[in-house]
Formats: C-alpha cells, sequence, structure tokens
C-alpha cells in the first residue's frame, strides 16, 4: 500500500488563505518619567465576530528599558487615535479587519478598570514577540487587549497585533 504524503498547515496559515489574518501596529508611543502611552486592540461591541490573537510584538526603538503591563478590558486615558496601519495578510484580498487597534501616544494617568496579566520589559533596541499565543487569546466582542507602556527616562516604543477573525462564537 503506498503512503500518502501528508503536511500539516498552522492555524495562522490557514486564515490567512481565507483572507481573515490581519496585522497592525500602534503609531509610535513616547514615554518618560511623567507621560505614559498605551495600544490596543479592540473588538466592537457590535462586531458579531471573536478576534483570534496569533501573536504580538513590542519593539523599544530606545537606549532605556521600557516597561509594558499586558492589561485586559480596559479602559485607558486621554483620546483614542485609530491606527492606519493595519492591512490583511493575504495580500491581493480586499478584505478589511473588524478589528481596530487604538492608541495614544503620551498621556497623563492610567487605565480605569481592566486587569493587569502580564508585564514585559523591553531591552533597549530590540524587538520582543510577547508570546506566541496562536489563537488562545479571545477577544470576544465588546472587549479588548491593551499594553500599558512606561518608562523611567524618555524612550520610544511600538505594539503590532496579529490576529484573525471568525464569526463562529463559542
Amino acid at each position: 500500500m503506498e503512503k500518502k504524503p501528508t503536511i500539516d498547515v498552522i492555524n495562522p496559515v490557514f486564515q490567512s488563505t481565507k483572507a481573515r489574518l490581519f496585522a497592525g501596529t500602534s503609531g509610535l508611543l513616547k514615554t518618560s518619567a511623567r507621560k505614559h502611552a498605551w495600544a490596543q486592540l479592540v473588538n466592537p461591541e457590535e462586531s458579531n465576530v471573536n478576534l483570534y490573537v496569533s501573536f504580538f510584538a513590542l519593539t523599544n526603538f530606545s537606549i532605556k528599558l521600557v516597561k509594558a503591563d499586558f492589561v485586559v478590558n480596559a479602559d485607558p486615558p486621554g483620546n483614542r487615535i485609530e491606527s492606519s496601519e493595519v492591512s490583511v495578510l493575504k495580500l491581493a484580498s480586499k478584505e478589511k479587519p473588524i478589528g481596530k487597534i487604538f492608541y495614544n501616544p503620551t498621556v497623563t494617568g492610567t487605565f480605569c478598570g481592566g486587569k493587569i496579566v502580564g508585564t514585559r520589559a523591553l531591552t533597549p533596541l530590540t524587538s520582543h514577540l510577547g508570546f506566541r499565543v496562536d489563537g488562545r487569546l479571545i477577544i470576544e466582542p465588546g472587549t479588548n487587549a491593551m499594553f500599558f507602556v512606561y518608562s523611567e527616562t524618555y524612550a520610544e516604543s511600538q505594539i503590532e497585533f496579529e490576529w484573525f477573525e471568525n464569526d463562529v462564537i463559542y
């Protein structure tokens, strides 16, 4: 009996073939001893989809340490700026994401509500893969995941999110 070849396709690849995989970045986040910043992946209340986060990455462009609290379902301070740096990863597709990346490059104060579920220390002049969650982080309609960024001296950083969207809500 002839053995048929098999291949394993990881879920983000499968989602990309369906034009359901998206990636985007915040704008430049500028922090200091008195100023903070944040970037947030938001699923609108009326979306009727789940956002399944594949991964997130944090980049520190500075020569000083930057810290980022990973917070779920928080209300951040300041105005929300919607990132225009978001794209479907099936490049010939015209699909638009339902999920939104919002950020504020520099704010005073801190977030309200929510829960800190982790903190990352970003060493100077590096990018850190926050951790590969491969869809285990599910942002349901009306919820969000945010990085609240701070430092002791002036620093610049940026946050990247990758996620797929599916209208099958469990």
